[in-house]
């Protein structure tokens, strides 16, 4: 039932190739295809692929790349479903899916298509290659690790690993750095960190490492070629600014003339002026440099422009204005020599920093034997490129290649075109590297949606290498269809028409296009609408701001982003409960059919999150999650945190206040203590200190020694404390996703590390990264997304949350990279204003030209994601004075509508708001049978979910007592006297095993001939003999004892299996020892070692089972004395196995 089941939902028809679709799934032509959005480019390359198989195309001899993991495995799916499909189709089905391809086969060639599935699956080397960019590339160097310089059998770090290698190479760079008094670099990371901060700092140097290249490349003397690329004086600037301010080279004549005027003008402005003139004059040129700060008060507001000059001024000389203008000149370029200066020392002990850094990374890679991400490109890319060896790798690479199909085009940067190319530049070649067969390129993908500039794309990389192929092609005389996709399957026409408005009022080129016509025709002739809602502004907040103000956890929030939060959750509310109904789909809404983008994860997102789980609407939480900033796991680390140091004051403080144990600060304040106090004694010792507060704090450390972090956690959420409830009841229902992560990551870590709170908690610290969340769209709930993860994504309806973003906001960038040829660039330091000159200010404005064009992009994938409806709105700060900046979103949209003829409306929930709802009246599709209103979940959660999971029965754990021990201590390798004990003792084991069965009057001479056999000391008889012939251990070594007594009993949940040295079974009593032949005798049971003990107690324990209800004693023999300790049941007990437990 099962199968029949997917094969139904794997035959659905293929929807038929139209006009260019068809052109570009042609298997015998290289084709370059531009795909707008929701035009079906997945299809297409889906469709080629079926008709390179249908042609005969080994499996093996395609490769599919792609930008993401999620595309790949799409692509994979839609294939391997679809070929499986055909194999049990009925025969007009398949034909109706060949002729939906353009292939018109006879009953031959459908019997050849129904064969396909099983060829991919018997294919060499696992069939058809679907993969991304860096999984090509890490097979690629796999095949060739010593060609590429890496060590065979190398690994690629995961983003946490990477993370985490990235931290202890920074450690490691700082403590070698100390070790050896580097002061040069110690003072470099010093400057980076005061001016960037420890965080900003650290990603610095991280930039640092992936430019590896670009900073092996300068010359040692980094400041030195740094202030010539700057067109700054190489030597000391101060010294330079001391000589410029001297008598023979400053205009004295202008200064003094000035002064004079002031003075004679006469004023408080004019006699402070003069003075500080005079002043200045007065002092040597190293000091006049110093104070051209103070002089420059004279001249300069100050945001660096000219004074006003007063009337005063000019009537004391009237050429007052051009003396102050020229001086004030002079002084402004001398301070902007000191501020660049000043910057470009900064920036060089930051590349020298960072080139450290680099060195150090790329060392502690070698160590591990792994690369990251950026080195499979850069180790492909060079190992493709190098001069010999190249040509044969891609000669074997020909041998199975034929046809290479790159999906998300405008993803790939140039060094990832270098890598394609080098694979398909033979393809051009004549005949290539296997003669007349054909062999084909296929790319497809969207410039307009080039969003991953910070990853080097950019549609100027799309169309170079379009430019490149299509000269190949036509230089060998070879077919190269250059086509385009127009018609979306996705949205309807309303939403389509206002994207084209938008992108005309903006002009192709803001988008970073060249001039061309851009225009969408949608496929699905069904109403929908495009809408703005007012923006919510902090300065006409009102009455709303103190009614969307909660009390404690969110008074730092913004206004304004609280109430937008507040009215999204409240309207997507109102229209689950109203049934709107979505008219290209003939259905009510429902939560999954909700997409809510915002530019970046922060306060709004959460927010929105938190009021959409208020409101009882089901949603999936953000995409990515920073796993550390959430409320609900800062104070779970915060248990954990106690757990491991109690006397940790502050820890402990956070933890009495937050949900779980739930002080007031009010009581909080009246349990403090003196500065020296430790709280947890003051909280033990209070009387006033609630019980159950108490009990629950006592209870965690209990549990401290004997728990791993994810049953610590479990036991906080679903224990008596009722975590889980208590957080819940505090921070409403969007805190269970960050609480469910958290107990995924104790268990990762669980996974990867040996368990224990404390490494848990520096585990956890030192993790900075997201969470990712795939959406594979199954949860019917509402999604909320950046727009660069819903890249590929769609819904019926679509609200753009935070559209009133202004990208010219001031401050610095988040950083600047400067081009060093090729695709290397070097990362400079963000500049400030002022900073801003040479190369910093060409390579910060073509910076700032590229974001202002991906902004641009960035919005038509946004505006693209919606197939219905579109919302469209934001909030705006106190800056914006209730403006919205022209540069938005929002304002570009109202542009297009308002070109459109769209006007503002009254809105009872907005305030105000402008709908677009197409330029013709469409019908609506049929609709389905009536679904009632969507219900609001219970906000409670149910009961079993506050309570821990019953222990699951297990098998019993084997138990040898002689293996080593938890709290045995590692030892260091045996020295030369260690290893004589140990010989010792396994002579002395033997001899008690063999003499008890020689006649005693034999035994000694025995024992010396044994001995001398062995090279070994005959004193060695002398300890054996003292103690088998001991009348108190006669019984041990008669007759009837056992030598090397196998046993095995369950005891408890424990399988003791061991050997026992010496053993003997009575009827009423058993005994036993064991043989210790270390040099250290205790005098008494007491001082036994924990080992020793627990090892006896565990015999003592399986022979109890064995011989029920028969005395046991037990001891130990220390052959180094000799000396026989017993032990009785007193001293066992407590070490017999689940002893502990049963207490």
């Amino acid at each position: 039932m099962a199968g029949g089941i997917a094969m139904a939902k794997s035959a659905n028809a293929l929807l038929p190739l139209k006009g260019a679709q068809a052109s570009a799934s042609e298997p015998d032509a290289h084709v370059w295809l531009s795909a707008s959005a929701g035009t079906g480019k997945t299809h297409v390359l889906t469709a080629r692929v079926f008709r390179l198989l249908l042609v005969g195309v080994p499996p093996e001899n395609i490769l599919c790349l792609t930008f993401t993991k999620a595309g790949a495995s799409e692509m994979a799916e839609r294939i391997h479903s679809r070929l499986a499909a055909w194999v049990q189709m009925e025969d007009w089905q398949l034909a109706r899916d060949l002729d939906a391809l353009g292939e018109d086969l006879d009953e031959e060639g459908r019997e050849r298509a129904r064969q396909l599935f099983a060829r991919v699956l018997e294919a060499t080397g696992g069939g058809l290659r679907i993969q991304t960019i860096h999984s090509f590339c890490r097979q690629l160097l796999s095949s060739f690790p010593l060609e590429a310089g890496l060590v065979p059998g190398f690994r690629a770090l995961e983003e946490r690993e990477q993370q985490g290698l990235a931290r202890e190479s920074l450690e490691q760079m700082v403590v070698d750095a100390e070790a050896r008094d580097d002061r040069v670099l110690l003072d470099a990371l010093e400057a980076l960190a005061l001016r960037l901060g420890e965080q900003e700092a650290e990603r610095y140097l991280i930039r640092c490492a992936g430019a590896h290249d670009a900073l092996e490349g300068l010359d040692g003397d980094i400041r030195g070629w740094l202030f010539a690329a700057l067109d700054l004086p190489a030597g000391d600037i101060d010294a330079e600014i001391a000589e410029q301010c001297s008598d023979d080279a400053f205009d004295l004549v202008a200064l003094r003339r000035v002064a004079k005027a002031n003075t004679d003008w006469g004023t408080k402005t004019g006699l402070g002026n003069a003075d500080i003139i005079a002043s200045w004059l007065g002092e040597t040129p190293e000091n006049r440099a110093q104070a051209l700060g103070e002089l420059g008060s004279c001249f300069l507001r100050k945001d660096g422009e000219p004074k006003a000059v007063s009337k005063g001024q000019s009537s004391a000389d009237p050429d007052y204005e051009a003396l102050a203008f020229g001086l004030g000149e002079t002084i402004a370029e001398l301070l902007a020599l000191r501020t660049r200066a000043a910057y470009a020392e900064t920036v060089a002990q930051g590349l020298y920093a960072g080139r450290a850094y680099a060195q150090t990374y790329a060392a502690a890679k070698r160590r591990v034997g792994a690369v990251d991400y950026d080195d499979l490109i850069a180790h492909a890319a060079a190992l493709l490129g190098t001069q010999g060896i190249a040509d044969w790798i891609r000669y074997k690479l020909d041998q199975r290649t034929d046809h290479i199909l790159v999906d998300e085009a405008q993803d790939t940067n140039s060094r990832q075109w270098t890598i394609i190319g080098a694979l398909v530049d033979e393809f051009f070649a004549g005949e290539g590297a296997k003669g007349e067969r054909q062999r084909t390129l296929f790319t497809v993908g969207d410039f307009k949606q080039a969003i991953f500039g910070f990853q080097g794309t950019s549609p100027k990389a799309f169309a170079e290498a379009q430019a490149h192929f299509r000269d190949m092609a036509a230089q060998a005389d070879q077919n190269f269809h250059d086509l385009s996709l127009d018609e979306s399957f996705r949205s309807t026409p309303a939403i389509l028409e206002v994207v084209d408005a938008t992108i005309d009022g903006l002009g192709v080129d803001a988008l970073g296009l060249d001039p061309q016509v851009v225009f969408h025709a949608s496929a699905r002739p069904y109403p929908g609408e495009v809408c703005l809602l007012k923006p919510v502004s902090a300065v006409a907040n009102g009455d709303q701001e103190e009614e969307a103000s909660p009390e404690g956890d969110e008074d730092w929030l913004s206004d304004q982003d609280r109430v937008l939060a507040e009215r999204i959750a409240s309207q997507i509310r109102r229209w689950l409960d109203d049934g709107m109904m979505l008219e290209s789909q003939g259905r009510a809404l429902r939560p999954g059919d909700v997409m809510i983008l915002v530019r970046r994860r922060g306060d709004l997102a959460r927010l929105i999150v938190a009021r959409l789980y208020e409101a009882g609407v089901p949603v999936a939480g953000v995409d990515r999650l920073r796993l550390q900033a959430p409320l609900g796991v800062q104070d779970l680390v915060a248990v954990l945190r106690f757990a491991s140091q109690p006397e940790d004051n502050l820890n402990l403080a956070n933890l009495l206040v937050s949900p779980l144990i739930g002080f007031s600060q009010e009581e909080l304040l009246a349990r403090s203590v003196p500065r020296k106090g430790r709280l947890w004694r003051h909280i033990r010792e209070s009387a006033t200190t609630p019980p159950e507060s108490l009990t629950a704090l006592q209870d965690i450390l209990a549990r401290a020694d004997f728990v791993t972090p994810y049953q610590m956690l479990e036991h906080i959420l679903s224990g008596p404390i009722q975590g889980r409830r208590r957080l819940v009841a505090r921070l409403g229902k969007a805190a269970l996703d960050s609480i469910e992560e958290l107990l995924n990551a104790a268990l990762l870590y669980e996974r990867q590390e040996q368990p224990s709170l404390q490494g848990f908690i520096e585990w956890f610290d030192r993790e900075e990264g997201d969470i990712k969340r795939e959406d594979d769209g199954a949860a019917d709930a509402v999604r909320l997304l950046t727009v660069h993860g819903a890249k590929g994504l769609q819904a019926p309806l679509v609200i753009l949350a935070d559209a009133c973003t202004n990208p010219d906001r001031p401050g610095p960038k988040d950083r600047l990279d400067v081009p060093m040829g090729g695709d290397v660039k070097l990362p400079l330091l963000p500049p400030r204003k002022e900073e801003r000159f040479g190369i910093v200010e060409t390579a910060a404005g073509y910076q700032e030209e590229l974001e202002r064009q991906e902004h641009w992009r960035l919005l038509y994938v946004a505006m693209t994601r919606a197939e219905e409806k579109l919302f469209v709105t934001g909030a705006l700060g106190k800056r914006a004075k209730g403006e919205i900046p022209q540069e938005s979103w929002f304002a570009a949209i109202e542009r297009a509508m308002s070109g459109l003829e769209a006007d503002w409306a009254d809105d009872p929930h907005w305030g105000a708001s402008m709908r677009w709802a197409g330029a013709e009246v469409l019908p609506s599709k049929k609709a389905e049978k009536a679904v009632g209103k969507v219900p609001a979940p219970s906000s409670a959660l149910p009961d079993w979910s506050y309570t821990p999971a019953p222990i699951e029965a297990r098998p019993s754990r084997p138990l040898t007592p002689t293996a080593p021990g938890e709290d045995d201590q590692p030892y260091p390798p045996p020295s030369p006297v260690m290893r004589e004990a140990a010989e010792r003792g396994r002579l002395l084991h033997s001899l008690f095993e063999r003499l008890p069965d020689v006649p005693p009057q034999q035994r000694r001479d025995a024992a010396l001939k044994w001995l001398a056999a062995q090279n070994a000391s005959s004193t060695l008889a002398d300890h054996a003999l003292a103690i088998i012939e001991n009348p108190d251990m006669a019984d041990l070594f008669g007759p009837d004892s056992i030598a090397e007594a196998p046993i095995a009993a369950v005891v408890g949940e424990d399988v003791v299996n061991g050997v026992i040295d010496r053993l003997v079974v009575g009827d009423d009593v058993i005994r036993l020892v064991d043989f210790k032949t270390g040099r250290n005798v205790p005098q008494e049971a007491t001082q036994m070692p924990l080992p020793h003990l627990r090892q006896m107690a565990a015999y003592a324990a399986a022979l109890e089972v064995v011989f029920p209800g028969r005395r046991i004693e037990a001891g130990l023999i220390y052959t180094s004395g000799p000396a026989y300790i017993p032990l009785n049941q007193s001293q066992l007990e407590p070490h017999k196995p689940g002893y502990i437990a049963a207490q």
